[in-house]
């Protein structure tokens, strides 16, 4: 079980809202148990991560994408810290999780390295702040 929540953890600084099946705002869902809602709220999070990283353009969107980035990364690690309180599942529940999770997890995944590797080939627009603050949520999904 420990090993999905550090996937989920390592992985969800991937991923893309607009991919994550999440019911349209508005419309009534069936609430969902603790942790998948906190691995909603990850994607969520993350997923305005991927939308700031695909508007940065020039050095000025670079420069203005930095203090959205490192609100995220605070957001990212109190995610993180939060799933140490999530409770415990089966691990039938879990593979559920997984086999609903992982799938979008990947391709994201792709998504923001693709998003990453254009950052670093132009240089980050010469925009050191943008490259700091990237560095430092690259550590803290590492953590």
């Amino acid at each position: 079980m420990k090993r999905v929540w550090m996937i989920i953890v390592a992985l969800t600084g991937m991923v893309c809202a607009e991919e994550a099946s999440l019911p349209p705002a508005g419309q009534e869902s069936v609430p969902v148990p603790p942790e998948e809602a906190h691995i909603r709220a990850g994607i969520v999070i993350l997923g305005r991560l991927y939308n700031t990283l695909a508007h940065v353009r020039d050095a000025d969107s670079a420069q203005a994408a930095v203090p959205v980035i490192v609100g995220l990364t605070r957001a990212v690690r109190s995610w993180g810290q939060a799933v140490t309180g999530l409770p415990l599942r089966s691990p039938e529940v879990i593979k559920t999780y997984e086999q609903r999770y992982l799938p979008i997890i990947d391709k994201l995944n792709g998504y923001l390295r693709a998003q990453g590797e254009r950052l670093a080939a132009s240089n980050y627009y010469d925009t050191q702040d943008l490259a700091t603050a990237l560095l430092a949520l690259y550590s803290t999904v590492q953590q």
